[in-house]
C-alpha cells in the first residue's frame, strides 16, 4: 500500500473536497481522484461518496480513515525519533558511580550546550555492576563504574565478556566527609579508632568501593554498636552531614567549592588504605568522540586535578 495514498485520503476526508484537497496537496485533480479509484480498488471497500456538495466518507470508509491517521500519526513519530539531529541538538545516555565530581562535571558540560535547540540526556548514578549492564545492554552510551583495585581482575574479565572497552581514570584512597563542626573536623587525619559511637551515612546500594569497618582492613573493628544512616538520595547526604550530629561518610575527592558550599570538610583516615579506581568503560562498537568524547575527556581532567593521598 501506497503511504502517499493514505495522505490523500485523509486529506480528502478533512476538507471533504477532492478539488479544494487537490490544491492542499499541489497535485492536479485527475491524478487525486485516479489514486483515490486505486486504493479503494486495493483495499475493496468505497471510502467516499460522491455529493452534490462535495464528499463524504462511507461508514467503512469512516473507520479506514481513523486506521489511516493513526499509521501517518505513527510514521511521523518514527521520522521525528530517528532522523538526523542537526548540529545545535544533544542526545546523550551515561551512568555513573555516586560521585560529587561527576555531576559536577556533568552540569558544566551541559552548560556548554546552552544553545542547543534539542536536548534530551539521561545521567544516571548506579554501581559498577549494574553500569556494565546498562552499558553492554545499549541503554547507556557509556559509563564511568568505581571499584577496589583488588577487583580489577573481576572487572577486565566482565568488561570483556561484555564487548566493553575500558581506561583507568585515575586511582584514589576513600577519605571522610564530616560537618565543619564535627567533633573530629580540626584534626589532620583522623584515627579510625576515633570514629566509634559516630553514626556513619552510606548509600543504599551499598558495595565495593564503600568502605565499612569490618570491609576495610583485616582486623579492623570497633568496640560499638552499629550506627549507621541508609540513603537513597545523593543530594540528602550534605544536609544530614550537617543536621545528624556526629555523622560522617566515606567519600572520593569531592570539588572544593561543594564541600565550601555546603560546609563540609574532608579528611584522611588510617583505616583506609585499600586502593580504589575509577574507571571509563563504552561499547567497542561506539566512538567515543562528539559530545561523548567531550564530556569523557571532562571526566579526566576532573580525575587528573585529584590530589591523591599516598
Amino acid at each position: 500500500m501506497n503511504t502517499a495514498y493514505l495522505k490523500y485520503v485523509v486529506e480528502v476526508g478533512r476538507v471533504q473536497s477532492i478539488t479544494k484537497a487537490a490544491q492542499n496537496l499541489y497535485m492536479g485533480q485527475p491524478n487525486l481522484s485516479k489514486a483515490i479509484r486505486e486504493l479503494e480498488k486495493e483495499i475493496g471497500i468505497t471510502i467516499f461518496r460522491r455529493t452534490s456538495k462535495g464528499v463524504i466518507p462511507t461508514p467503512k470508509g469512516r473507520e479506514f480513515l481513523r486506521y489511516a491517521e493513526g499509521i501517518l500519526s505513527q510514521l511521523d513519530e518514527l521520522e521525528s525519533l530517528y532522523k538526523p539531529r542537526t548540529d545545535a541538538a544533544l542526545e546523550l545516555r551515561v551512568a555513573v558511580p555516586r560521585a560529587a565530581y561527576a555531576a559536577f562535571v556533568f552540569g558544566d558540560f551541559l552548560n556548554s550546550f546552552r544553545e542547543a535547540n534539542h536536548l534530551d540526556v539521561h545521567f544516571r548514578e548506579t554501581g559498577a555492576n549494574q553500569a556494565v549492564r546498562l552499558t553492554a545492554d545499549g541503554e547507556v552510551d557509556f559509563a564511568v563504574i568505581r571499584c577496589q583495585a583488588g577487583q580489577s581482575e573481576y572487572f577486565e574479565t566482565l568488561l570483556e565478556q561484555s564487548g566493553l572497552a575500558s581506561e583507568v581514570l585515575g586511582e584514589f584512597r576513600m577519605h571522610l566527609m564530616m560537618s565543619r563542626n564535627h567533633p573530629l573536623a580540626d584534626k589532620r587525619e583522623v584515627d579510625y579508632r576515633e570514629l566509634a559511637g559516630y553514626p556513619e551515612i552510606v548509600h543504599a546500594d551499598l558495595q565495593p568501593p564503600s568502605l565499612s569497618f569490618h570491609k576495610i582492613r583485616r582486623g579492623a573493628s570497633l568496640d560499638s554498636p552499629l550506627r549507621r544512616i541508609t540513603v537513597y538520595d545523593r543530594g540528602s547526604q550534605y544536609d544530614l552531614l550537617n543536621r545528624v550530629e556526629g555523622s560522617y561518610l566515606w567519600t572520593s575527592p569531592v570539588p572544593e567549592d561543594i564541600l565550601e558550599r555546603n560546609r563540609l570538610v574532608v579528611r584522611p583516615c588510617s583505616l583506609s588504605d585499600i586502593q580504589h579506581m575509577d574507571i571509563l568503560i563504552w561499547p567497542e562498537s561506539f566512538s567515543l568522540t562528539g559530545p561523548a568524547g567531550k564530556l569523557a575527556d571532562g571526566f579526566r581532567d576532573a580525575v587528573r586535578s585529584w590530589k591523591v593521598s599516598e
